[in-house]
C-alpha cells in the first residue's frame, strides 16, 4: 500500500471514529432512508447470509437483518474502531441476534470465497484509495449469481455551492473521497470494469429539513463533514460558523432549513462460472 493511501485511511479512521457516537443519530435521518432503500433494492431473500461493508451505525445492517430474518446472517464491517463499538453496543441494546460487526479494512477482506448471498455497500465506495481492488475483493466473497449493491452521492445541489469559497476564504481543503461516482456512467463503468454482469443504476431524490442552524451545525460534526471543521482554526471558528450561518439563510424556510440530497443505487451480479 503507497503512503498516501495509507494516511487516506488513517484520516477517514481517525474522523469516523471521532463521530461514531452521533454518526446518523443527530438532525435528519437521511443515512436511515437510505440504508432502508439500498435493502429494498438488494431484494435480500429470507434466511441469506449477507455483508455489509461500512456498516457506520447500522443504517443497512438493521434492515438487513430485519430483511434476512432469524435464520439468515449479517456481518458488518467498518475501518473505524468506534463505529464498530458504537454499533455492537446498539446490537446488544436492541436485542438483534442476526447481525454482528468487525473492524476490517473492506480492501483486504477475511472472508473465504463465495461466503456471502449479498454484498451492500452505503455510502463507501468513494472513499477507497483501491476501489478496483475493493470491488473484486467483494466479487470474490459473492456466491455464484449473487449481487452487490452500493449507494453513492450524486450531484452536489448547486444552491449550496457557496460553501466551497466560505472554506477556501480559511484553507480548509480537506479531500476524504478518492474517487468521483456521482453519475450513472461512472458507477457502472467501475462495477462491469471489476466482472459484474447485469449492472444497474437508479437515482433517488430525497428533502430533509433541519430545524434550526444549530441542528445542521450538530449534524455535520456528525458525519464526514467533521474532517472539515476540525481543520477550522479554534480562534476562528466562531467567525467561520457565524458565515455558515448567513448561508443557510437561503435555505430557511418556515419549517426549517431545507437541503436536497441525490444518491445513485448500482446493483450488478457476480456470474456463474
Amino acid at each position: 500500500m503507497s503512503e498516501d493511501a495509507q494516511t487516506k485511511k488513517d484520516l477517514l479512521a481517525g474522523v469516523f471514529s471521532r463521530a461514531a457516537e452521533t454518526y446518523g443519530q443527530v438532525g435528519p435521518r437521511y443515512f436511515a432512508h437510505f440504508g432502508q432503500r439500498l435493502v429494498e433494492l438488494a431484494r435480500l431473500a429470507p434466511g441469506s447470509v449477507g455483508l455489509d461493508v461500512a456498516t457506520g451505525r447500522g443504517a443497512i445492517l438493521f434492515p438487513a437483518a430485519r430483511q434476512v430474518g432469524s435464520a439468515g446472517r449479517i456481518i458488518g464491517i467498518d475501518l473505524a474502531s468506534s463505529m464498530v463499538e458504537e454499533t455492537t453496543r446498539e446490537i446488544r441494546r436492541r436485542g438483534v441476534v442476526n447481525a454482528q460487526v468487525r473492524q476490517m479494512d473492506a480492501e483486504h477482506l477475511e472472508f473465504a470465497d463465495e461466503t456471502f448471498d449479498a454484498v451492500l455497500c452505503g455510502f463507501g465506495l468513494f472513499f477507497f484509495p483501491y476501489l478496483a481492488r475493493a470491488l473484486t475483493g467483494f466479487r470474490r466473497v459473492l456466491k455464484p449469481n449473487a449481487r452487490l449493491t452500493a449507494s453513492t452521492w450524486g450531484k452536489d445541489d448547486a444552491s449550496w455551492a457557496w460553501v466551497g469559497p466560505v472554506n477556501k476564504a480559511y484553507g480548509l481543503k480537506v479531500e476524504l473521497t478518492s474517487h468521483k461516482l456521482d453519475e450513472r456512467s461512472a458507477c457502472a463503468e467501475v462495477f462491469r470494469a471489476a466482472g459484474f454482469a447485469d449492472v444497474r443504476v437508479v437515482a433517488e431524490q430525497a428533502e430533509y429539513v433541519y430545524a434550526n442552524e444549530d441542528e445542521w451545525w450538530k449534524t455535520h460534526w456528525s458525519h464526514g463533514y467533521r474532517a472539515v471543521l476540525e481543520r477550522v482554526p479554534p480562534d476562528a471558528l466562531d467567525r467561520y460558523k457565524a458565515e455558515i450561518f448567513a448561508g443557510l439563510q437561503a435555505h430557511k424556510g418556515p419549517s426549517g432549513i431545507r437541503e436536497g440530497f441525490a444518491v445513485l443505487f448500482t446493483t450488478g451480479r457476480k456470474p456463474a462460472r
